[in-house]
């Protein structure tokens, strides 16, 4: 009830952050740029174990369909800012293959079970240009502030328990390209926060995106190219749980 609330309150949110920007910015300058990503996510690790507890949901595997909504406020040779709306939504089904203990509750190894998994991020990014080479490669740096939302919910055998949380989290920004012949040209755009305390990657929060940008005769932008989302949550607490993830999608970006 809690997610669904959340997911519609995110997508409201969106649409009137979309419309403020876009009133914002047409009464100021520059470009206007909106992004569509669209294309396939898959797990490639879903790991969530109890208190110094192997990883009951190991090998559980899912892909579903994933999209992207972008809108970007441009100034080349300046502040760019962006607001980025991505939902994340699987649903898994497996045999729990570690005994999980969470608030006095026992999941035990072999027991069939399910789980729901949400992640939607919506984000606000300014990055600045750093660098800018004679053939047209640049380097951009700066930040992001994702509203983040996630919700977990285990059942099986009977038993189940819920988990929900929404936080902001600031990040570092950073964006690339270089040009490679014929209109063709490698780009990367990624949002970061390295772990502190624990794993540098695998307790942080990592979304990359790396890929062939191509440009089109009509002057906008079409990239293919794979998207890496991962990073964890570890409180090292009796009766509590971990949770570490790692995305990967093949996507396709329209750029206009």
């Amino acid at each position: 009830m809690l997610g669904s609330f959340l997911n519609k309150f995110c997508s409201l949110a969106t649409v009137f952050l979309f419309s403020f920007f876009h009133t914002f910015v047409s009464a100021e300058i520059k470009t206007d740029r909106f992004e569509v990503e669209g294309g396939l996510v898959s797990t490639r690790n879903m790991e969530i174990h109890g208190y110094n507890q192997a990883n009951a949901t190991q090998d559980w595997s899912k892909s579903a369909p994933t999209y992207r909504l972008e809108y970007w406020r441009v100034n080349e040779n300046d502040w760019n800012y962006g607001l980025v709306y991505q939902p994340l939504s699987l649903h898994y089904t497996d045999k729990l293959k570690s005994n999980l203990n969470y608030k006095g509750q026992v999941f035990n190894s072999g027991d069939p079970g399910t789980l729901d998994y949400k992640f939607p991020t919506l984000r606000l990014t300014a990055n600045k240009l750093v660098y800018k080479g004679d053939d047209g490669s640049f380097i951009r740096a700066g930040g992001s502030a994702i509203v983040r939302y996630a919700g977990v919910a285990l059942n099986a055998a009977g038993k189940s328990f819920s988990d929900t949380n929404l936080i902001l989290v600031p990040v570092i920004n950073i964006e690339a390209s270089k040009p490679l012949s014929d209109g063709y040209s490698l780009f990367t755009r990624s949002d970061f926060l390295p772990g502190i305390g624990g794993n540098f990657f695998l307790d942080g929060l990592y979304d990359v995106f790396f890929g062939v940008r191509k440009r089109m005769s009509s002057g906008n932008d079409l990239d293919v190219g794979v998207r890496l989302f991962f990073g964890g949550y570890d409180p090292k607490k009796q009766d509590d749980y971990a949770n570490k993830i790692f995305f990967n999608s093949l996507v396709v970006r329209y750029s206009f």
